[in-house]
């Protein structure tokens, strides 16, 4: 049965990558064969991923041609962009996660930013942040314990190409304030042996810094659906293979296009 899904699999894959993913891809540079085939490496390696095909091929195709529109590729070594597999009240889905490295390589591509860095701060660091007409952002790291039981504090600090900086702080009790309202569960926060380098929290914060960032399309488009996904909505396609973001059902489902507009696995540590 294995081989006649990755079979299937790959017939639909090559069949999206002459309707969808050449186009999608060559303004990104990024050749569509060797996108195909990192996706189907990525699927291969883990069965719930083939389950999704199975049971939610749209979910799942949704999701490979979000990544395509972003120019990421969906690779655990890169930790740019993620396949997760949930199994929701409305069926078992496949749900887009867009990596820190991603994050960063979408908003560095639109010119405005010319760079980007994060850290965590922890109990015995020396740390001073003022906002205000003159923000002042000062870290000295000491403390040789840098887990989660330290941690106080992140910080991301953008430089634009103008030479201004920008940056925000978030202290541990807000990350945990925004984790509560997603409503799929993700065990990477926190953990110090799944994501001992914070790449998770540091992505939440660069999230909050990046909707005062300058932003091409694809970036605002990336920030908006990747919260959506996060509170609970779903990708999948239309009739017309379009993607379109499917909001949590309550009394009346709202669905918008976004074309042209769990459980989750271990993610390795991403440099």
């Amino acid at each position: 049965m294995t081989k006649e899904l990755i079979t299937k699999l790959t017939t639909q894959l090559e069949t999206y990558e002459k309707k969808v993913f050449n186009d999608l891809l060559k303004s990104h540079n990024i050749a569509s064969a060797t996108f195909k085939q990192i996706v189907l490496t990525e699927i291969k390696k883990n069965p719930k991923m083939l389950e999704a095909f199975e049971r939610n091929p749209s979910s799942m195709f949704a999701s490979i041609i979000f990544c395509a529109q972003l120019g990421l590729m969906p690779s655990d070594t890169l930790g740019q962009f993620y396949f997760i597999p949930y199994n929701t009240k409305n069926g078992f889905v496949i749900k887009p996660m867009i990596g820190y490295q991603g994050l960063v390589s979408i908003l560095l591509r639109g010119g405005d930013v010319t760079s980007i860095y994060c850290e965590s701060v922890h109990e015995g660091d020396l740390f001073e942040y003022e906002l205000g007409l003159n923000p002042i952002l000062k870290h000295q790291p000491i403390d040789p314990i840098r887990t989660s039981v330290s941690f106080t504090y992140v910080y991301c600090v953008a430089t634009l190409k103008n030479g201004t900086k920008q940056f925000k702080v978030m202290s541990k009790a807000e990350l945990l304030a925004t984790i509560s309202l997603q409503k799929e569960r993700n065990d990477l926060y926190f953990n110090d042996k799944k994501d001992p380098n914070f790449w998770m929290l540091k992505k939440m914060c660069l999230k909050q810094l990046a909707k005062f960032l300058p932003k091409d399309y694809v970036g605002t488009l990336a920030i908006q659906n990747d919260s959506a996904v996060e509170g609970g909505a779903t990708l999948t396609l239309d009739e017309s293979d379009n993607v379109i973001i499917k909001h949590e059902e309550k009394e009346s489902p709202k669905e918008k296009s976004m074309f042209s507009d769990v459980i989750v696995e271990d993610i390795e540590e991403k440099a």
